[in-house]
This record gives structure tokens, C-alpha cells and sequence, in this order.
């Protein structure tokens, strides 16, 4: 797997589409929040490669949603070594205070920093972040927004278990299940090819593990016709075997704020 070039790709989605599909997932969304996040998706911005979007013990002021390609949230340590513990998918949030980063946008600091990993469009949400603190005037939205929150802590939590008590062969299976779910939320159904920008220097990175062991583990989930690779995209053959070799838990889906 190979880290994409240029500029993102969206496909046939218009630039809003992508967070809406995220949002909507988790509660259903009123025509005016609607409207809102198609205006907050007009002016997105192109950010190459390797940008930074935040850094770690900074102030968050810039809040925004990934529209296309990829990003990641990491700790670099003081040798240059680095550990990624969250991957962002075109519909995530980027730069919000919350359970990572603290209770508000005023004064909040980043606990991590956040880099593209691809180009990737970008779309201030500044807004959205207003009227979710309004949820008797924005119910869906709130409801959503909490629910976007409360994935990401249990995405985290899946990432202690995959680092702290599993196998090289079960981290990178239960790593690439849960990537797999979170396309399938966004459109690309699991089980069929779907982006996988992602290279085995930055899956070692995350999965603590050297880069000739995660290449050593990838050509065995190959071998057994668990996974099927091409060019920066991957296939899940068998997901179910997949996620009972993990023991991968999809997260429960938050309904209500608070």
C-alpha cells in the first residue's frame, strides 16, 4: 500500500455530501442543519500532503471536517519516532476540542497533532460547532455531533486494546476491519476494493510494529485469502473471518447528546 499523490479524490459527491453522509448517520438531520452543512462545505480548502492541520499543546481555533482523502493524529517523540493512534476518513472531524482535546473551542489546546497523509479537501466548521451548543434550536445536529465524539473514544479504546494485548497478525487484522467499517458508513462497502492510502512504514507506525513485520503479516493475511491488495486500495475477502480473528467489536452507535 502506497500513499496517494495530487489532489484528493471525491468521486461523484459534492463537496458537502461527504460530511453529511457522516452526520446523518448518526441522527436524522432537519432540512436548516442540512442547508448549514452544504454553506459550511462551499469554500473547502486543498491541503497537500505532510501539513500539519494542528500540533500538539496548540490553541484549537480552526475546527473543520475532512471532505476527501486522509489524515491521521499522532505524538512525535523527542528521538523522531512518532505513534499514530487515530486515522481520519473523509466525514471526520479535525481541530475539535471533545474527548481528546477538552470541553470547549475557547482556550482549548490540542493534546495531539493531526497531518495529512494525502491531499485532502478540508471544510471549516466553525459554525457547526456553534449550533451544536444550541441543541433545543439543533437537536439533530447535537444528537450527531455526540455521537461523532463518542465513536472516536471508542475507536481509541480499540486502539489500547489492538497495542496493548494483541498479536502483530491480530492488530493488523483488527486494524484493517475497523477501516474497513468506517469506508462502509461513508460508501465503500465492505468487502469490495476501497481507498487504502496508507504505507507499511505508517502502519507500523501505528500498530507499534517494525515495517518488515508489518510486511511479513500482510503477506500472510494474503496467503490465506484474507485480504486481496492493489496499488492504494484494499479489499477484505472474508471480514467476518477477519473480525473473529481480532475479535473486533463495532462500536454502538450513540442516539442521544450528553
Amino acid at each position: 500500500m502506497a500513499a496517494a499523490a495530487g489532489k484528493p479524490q471525491m468521486g461523484d459527491r459534492r463537496p458537502h455530501e461527504i460530511l453529511w453522509l457522516r452526520l446523518s448517520s448518526f441522527a436524522p438531520l432537519s432540512a436548516e442543519e442540512r442547508s448549514i452543512i452544504r454553506q459550511s462545505c462551499a469554500a473547502a480548502a486543498f491541503v497537500p500532503a505532510g501539513t500539519a492541520l494542528h500540533r500538539e499543546g496548540e490553541p484549537l481555533h480552526k475546527p473543520s471536517a475532512l471532505l476527501a482523502g486522509w489524515a491521521c493524529r499522532l505524538r512525535l517523540l523527542a528521538d523522531g519516532r512518532r505513534q499514530i493512534f487515530d486515522f481520519l476518513l473523509p466525514g471526520d472531524l479535525v481541530g475539535h476540542p471533545g474527548l481528546l482535546d477538552g470541553p470547549s473551542l475557547a482556550g482549548a489546546c490540542a493534546a495531539s497533532s493531526a497531518v495529512t497523509l494525502t491531499a485532502v479537501s478540508l471544510a471549516g466548521t466553525g459554525c457547526l460547532f456553534e449550533m451544536v451548543r444550541e441543541p433545543e434550536r439543533f437537536p439533530g445536529l447535537a444528537r450527531a455531533w455526540a455521537a461523532a465524539q463518542a465513536r472516536q473514544e471508542a475507536y481509541l479504546l480499540n486502539h489500547v486494546v489492538r497495542l496493548g494485548r494483541q498479536s502483530a497478525y491480530e492488530r493488523l487484522a483488527h486494524l484493517l476491519v475497523e477501516l474497513g467499517h468506517r469506508l462502509d458508513e461513508i460508501g465503500y462497502p465492505l468487502g469490495t476494493f476501497v481507498p487504502m492510502p496508507l504505507t507499511q512504514e505508517t502502519l507500523a507506525d501505528a500498530l507499534g510494529l517494525s515495517v518488515v513485520h508489518v510486511n511479513r503479516t500482510l503477506q500472510q493475511l494474503r496467503r490465506e485469502r484474507l485480504i486481496e491488495l492493489k496499488a492504494a486500495s484494499l479489499r477484505l475477502i472474508d471480514p467476518p473471518a477477519l473480525a473473529a480473528i481480532a475479535d473486533f467489536r463495532l462500536p454502538r452507535t450513540l442516539s442521544s447528546p450528553g
